[in-house]
């Protein structure tokens, strides 16, 4: 039998200088667009904004946090930061198994 889902923890760092949108908003978007890939939100946590521990951006030190629960297939870990490479909203985006 081979496993086709698995349970995923993904932690994701918003850049939501320069946007009028709230950040629940805009991790909607960030969640239809995970909907595309076949993957199932089980679970979503709103860590609030948080100061980086290193900041690599004087102008930028802080990022709004997300903790997703996912069901997604097993090639999702590779697939989903190819998808969010080029999107500004996603600042960062850590996927834990």
């Amino acid at each position: 039998m081979t496993l086709t889902k698995r349970t995923y923890n993904t932690t994701i760092i918003l850049d939501t200088r320069d946007r009028e949108n709230p950040a629940q908003d805009l991790i909607e978007e960030v969640k239809t667009t995970l909907e595309t890939m076949d993957v199932e939100v089980v679970e979503t946590v709103d860590l609030g904004r948080r100061d980086f521990a290193r900041v690599t951006d004087p102008n930028f030190p802080s990022g709004h946090y997300f903790l997703l629960t996912l069901e997604a297939p097993t090639s999702f870990a590779d697939k989903v930061v190819e998808k969010f490479r080029l999107d500004k909203t996603v600042y960062r985006i850590m996927v834990q198994s």
